[in-house]
């Protein structure tokens, strides 16, 4: 939600990554690099694309944020990635849902059309539902990959590793899309706040991951949607956005179905 209300969204999430990477990278050196194995071609070639849709992922997602409304992006981008997941699992992974997951699927998809509705003075165009989706399908991709890492490396490495893709996929993008105010600046106002985010969201990811090593990729990769509630009521009343209770009923939907695929 700072990265919504942040004048450079891609910019403080650059911040952030890189604030995360240092912290981390004294208890990686010491107490994970030692152990692990070179990586093959395959999963250097995985991990490079890991984190290049992970960056994709957040350079999409504040792309979307500059220009829709955040209990739109949010919950349509975040709800479609379990629906792409479950597909990027059956494929490349061989991994299958019963009957009542694909009920659970069902439901995600009915609160995903609840969200994305126009009327009631929301703002909704299909380019935001087209990006939203794009989003959605960025985020299953670096989960998919992910979940294909952890049978090389464990996931502290796995995260740590990748990060260093994504922080450098972002800051290529920071450099290269011209922001509009100053880097040094900005970095000197924002950088405690974007720090504080970006150490944070590697902490929750990296729990996160930890289950993806336990369970179904469709599984976990859902159930992290469950925040889209928080997202869609953060907009109606912190940001004044339009559209609460069909939103909201949306993403409702979107957190039972998510729900249901975690026990499915």
């Amino acid at each position: 939600m700072w990265v919504k209300k942040a004048d450079e969204p891609s910019l403080f999430f650059a911040t952030g990554m890189a604030a995360a990477l240092l912290l981390y990278t004294p208890a990686f050196v010491i107490f994970i690099a030692p152990g692990l194995a070179p990586p093959s071609l395959p999963a250097a070639a995985v991990t490079l694309a890991t984190g290049l849709t992970e960056g994709l992922y957040l350079i999409l997602l504040t792309y979307a944020y500059r220009a829709g409304d955040l209990s739109l992006i949010y919950p349509v981008s975040r709800g479609s990635s379990p629906l792409f997941i479950v597909a990027g699992g059956m494929l490349l992974l061989g991994e299958r849902l019963s009957i009542f997951g694909f009920g659970a699927v069902a439901l995600v998809i009915a609160g995903l059309v609840s969200c994305a509705w126009p009327g009631g003075g929301a703002r909704v165009t299909p380019r935001l539902v087209v990006l939203s989706l794009l989003t959605g399908v960025a985020v299953a991709a670096h989960h998919v990959g992910y979940k294909w890492l952890f049978r090389y490396w464990p996931p502290y490495a796995a995260i740590y590793i990748v990060w260093w893709v994504t922080g450098a996929t972002l800051a290529a993008y920071c450099l290269l899309g011209r922001p509009r105010r100053p880097i040094l600046p900005y970095l000197k106002t924002n950088a405690p706040a974007a720090a504080a985010m970006g150490i944070l969201a590697m902490g929750g990811f990296l729990l996160a991951l930890v289950a993806l090593k336990l369970t179904l990729v469709s599984y976990v990769g859902a159930a992290r949607n469950v925040g889209v509630v928080f997202g869609v009521v953060f907009g109606a009343y912190a940001l004044r956005e339009p559209g609460l209770g069909r939103r909201l009923a949306g993403a409702a939907a979107i957190a039972a179905g998510v729900a249901l695929l975690a026990f499915a």
